[in-house]
């Protein structure tokens, strides 16, 4: 009866699309106690993309009906300064391609923007049009939804005077769409020095679970809608936030080993090893240097979708492609610890044959750093941990979190 429960589990999985074609709604979103975040222009037109070989595929919902424009806003009286996208005062967390320094692109979910400033208000330049973040100014959280054609948002007005933290992070994933950061506008104060960034780094690599997907849904009945991912509020987030770690997340829904979600062979043209080095998630000609910041850890949470559906990879093939991606991470990161866990959600043959892939590999190169983690499926199939889509809701995330932080502690001595 479990497998049974299971499988349906990993039959709704199929039924994903991070790429919403509905028209978007022109209004901010956030909860009752979040303040709204305004819209000051509408003056360039939003980046998006998508892989459509990799990306899982559902019906398209109807177009939403948009609804009324926020409040427009009225300018401040006081002085307003401007600052470049290169400013050095601000920070980058995660991978950004600077190609154009004055307006760096990012598609990962959780790359954020990070800053010290002081003043009564702060704008953000902001190319995009389909993707959600979190903000947070002096730890007071609100949630931005973008909008086509919309650059310019103001994200916080009447602050008290002297110094204010602010941190943008993108809740959804690369399918959602890409996006690109022009600057800030501050009215009555200016950029500060940063806030020093954390010792450690931890980077994840994964699939749907890692990203988020369906996290904040109400019930394992849901459809996935981009409102309901959030990728600070995974296993991976919670993993680093409470280690004091910065974290990456290089995970997309759908993503597998060697085979992707509902793939038609043993085998996909791309999968997770084709991911690692890329810059952005959905654009395959930029690298991210591998010397930019070395990571303490790197966690893989893959192959669930290998096993999600037939035809199931061989035992061999996986081993060998799961061996192929440990050998990738070694050559990109020589001296970072590596710890690939066998989630929660794992099916059929999955966790042992990643254990036999661990095992053969640290007999084949005598390499130490390189380490098994099993993690218990204390998930109870209800709306108690499961969001949207039957994928682990914030408290399913947790129950997984609590199983892994004490592993990374112990192994890293942290």
């Amino acid at each position: 009866m479990i497998y049974k429960l299971l499988e349906l589990m990993i039959l709704l999985l199929i039924l994903v699309s991070c790429a919403s074609t509905a028209t978007p709604v022109t209004r901010v979103v956030g909860s009752e106690d979040e303040p709204e975040i305004k819209i000051l222009s509408t003056t360039k037109t939003a980046v998006s993309g998508k892989n459509d070989d990799l990306q899982p595929t559902m019906k398209p919902p109807p177009t939403l009906t948009p609804l009324p424009t926020s409040t427009a806003f009225q300018p401040s009286t006081s002085v307003s300064n401007s600052y470049d996208a290169d400013d050095g005062r601000i920070q980058f967390n995660g991978r950004f391609d600077f190609q154009d320094p004055k307006s760096p692109a990012f598609d990962w979910s959780a790359t954020s923007i990070e800053f010290n400033f002081s003043g009564t208000s702060l704008t953000i330049l902001l190319q995009d049009g389909r993707n959600i973040y979190n903000v947070l100014i002096d730890n007071q959280p609100q949630v931005l939804k973008t909008q086509m054609g919309v650059e310019t948002y103001l994200l916080a007005e009447n602050l008290a005077s002297g110094r204010h933290h602010a941190v943008i992070s993108k809740r959804t994933e690369a399918y959602v769409g890409a996006a690109e950061f022009e600057g800030l506008i501050i009215n009555g104060g200016e950029l500060e020095q940063p806030p020093p960034a954390p010792d450690r780094l931890i980077e994840f690599i994964g699939d749907s679970i890692t990203t988020g997907y369906g996290n904040e849904g109400e019930s394992p009945d849901c459809w996935f809608t981009p409102e309901t991912q959030n990728a600070d509020q995974t296993y991976a987030a919670m993993t680093a936030r409470e280690l004091d770690a910065a974290y990456t997340l290089i995970a997309l829904s759908g993503l597998g080993v060697i085979r992707n979600l509902r793939a038609e062979s043993t085998g996909s043209a791309e999968t997770a090893i084709d991911f690692i080095d890329r810059t952005l998630g959905l654009n395959p000609f930029v690298t991210w240097p591998a010397d930019v910041r070395v990571p303490n850890a790197v966690v893989i949470n893959l192959g669930t979708n290998d096993y999600s559906s037939e035809p199931f990879p061989d035992d061999e093939e996986f081993i060998s492609a799961y061996m192929e991606l440990l050998a990738a991470i070694r050559i990109r990161y020589p001296e970072t610890e590596i710890l690939a866990i066998a989630g929660p959600l794992m099916l059929g043959p999955a966790s042992r044959m990643i254990e036999t892939a661990v095992e053969r590999f640290q007999t084949a190169n005598g390499d130490d750093r390189v380490a098994f983690v099993f993690i218990e499926n204390n998930l109870k199939l209800s709306a108690v941990d499961f969001g949207c889509d039957f994928h682990p809701n914030v408290h399913g995330h947790r129950k997984i979190a609590d199983q892994l932080i004490p592993v990374i502690a112990d192994q890293l001595g942290w």
